[in-house]
């Protein structure tokens, strides 16, 4: 009775330590990584002195590039930085060539501001109105020239076709002598600066004279009525010395004897 109580626990305890096939597979896999980092560990240490050499190489490349890429990042950083220099330096020369845009008009003005000072102080201890007004029209002919100068001209529109990109309609008359459309008068002048209107020319247009039917009728009738003399238009005078004929002719002869 005590060998066979011994045989079965022996039994169980085996059952108990008996491995099962996935965890047996994993511990073979471990053994077979452990063999293989010991045998390359042995073979480095055994190594060709050829393949030493070519990492030793390989080493010397790396450290190459990377002083290579340190020297590149450093330029791109010094290339950066003028960059950002060339645009600040860009945007303050603008700002400045925007702020003193106009100083070459502002030149030109100048001689014309002298001229009309001028021009006032000598008005002031002169009588002759003609005087004046020459002086006026030189100092006008001058500013006029200027302007020119600059590209402004002066928009015509007296006798032109009314065009709404340049001409600004404040009026409408009849004409009928006129074409519809035309502009009649120049009430304010445009300018157009280098091929932009600066302000359009307010003017008046003409107008076609718009007539009803009737008036259309009788304006057509007329001539033809002007053309045609009805008889009640010849000479009375004419009519009545016929008239007195006829009654002398009906007279008889002692009568017209005794007369």
């Amino acid at each position: 009775m005590g060998d066979e109580s011994n045989n079965g626990q022996v039994r169980r305890i085996g059952e108990r330590k008996r491995i099962s096939p996935f965890r047996l597979k994993y511990r073979l896999r471990r053994a077979s990584y452990a063999e293989r980092d010991a045998r390359a560990e042995e073979s480095v240490e055994v190594a060709d002195p050829a393949i030493m050499r070519a990492k030793a190489k390989l080493e010397q490349q790396v450290a190459a590039l990377d002083q290579d890429n340190a020297r590149l990042r450093d330029i791109a950083m010094r290339a950066r930085a003028d960059l950002d220099n060339a645009n600040k330096r860009f945007q303050r020369e603008k700002a400045e060539t925007v702020k003193f845009a106009n100083e070459r008009l502002v030149r030109d003005l100048i001689p014309v501001l002298d001229n009309l000072e001028r021009a006032i102080s000598s008005a002031e201890a002169c009588t002759d109105a003609k005087i004046i007004c020459d002086g006026v029209h030189m100092v006008l002919n001058q500013f006029l020239g200027v302007c020119r100068k600059s590209g402004l001209e002066c928009v015509v529109a007296d006798g032109q076709q009314f065009d709404p990109h340049f001409h600004e309609a404040v009026g409408t008359e009849e004409c009928e002598d006129v074409a519809d459309g035309q502009v009649l008068a120049t009430l304010q002048k445009g300018y157009i600066l280098k091929g932009r209107v600066v302000r359009p020319a307010m003017v008046r247009v003409a107008r076609a004279v718009r007539r009803t039917v009737q008036a259309e009728e009788a304006v057509a009738v007329a001539p033809s009525r002007s053309n045609e003399e009805p008889a009640s238009c010849a000479d009375p005078s004419a009519s009545v010395e016929a008239e007195g004929a006829e009654v002398q002719s009906d007279k008889p002869a002692d009568d017209v004897a005794s007369e």
